[in-house]
């Protein structure tokens, strides 16, 4: 049951990171780049996870 949460959780993670890519471009000047950074660390979160979650055994 904990890989099923950890795999649906990844995949939020995902779609909020993409979501914060395009926002990024709608956002005020001085915070674009923060918001595009959030979407970076959001992406490596949601592949990070899986990684760390499925290789135990």
């Amino acid at each position: 049951m904990g890989r099923v949460i950890a795999a649906v959780f990844s995949i939020v993670l995902l779609v909020v990171s993409i979501y914060l890519f395009g926002l990024a471009f709608q956002a005020a000047a001085g915070t674009q780049a923060w918001v595009f950074f959030g979407g970076i660390i959001l992406m490596c979160l949601s592949f990070a996870l899986p990684i760390h979650v499925f290789s135990k055994r």
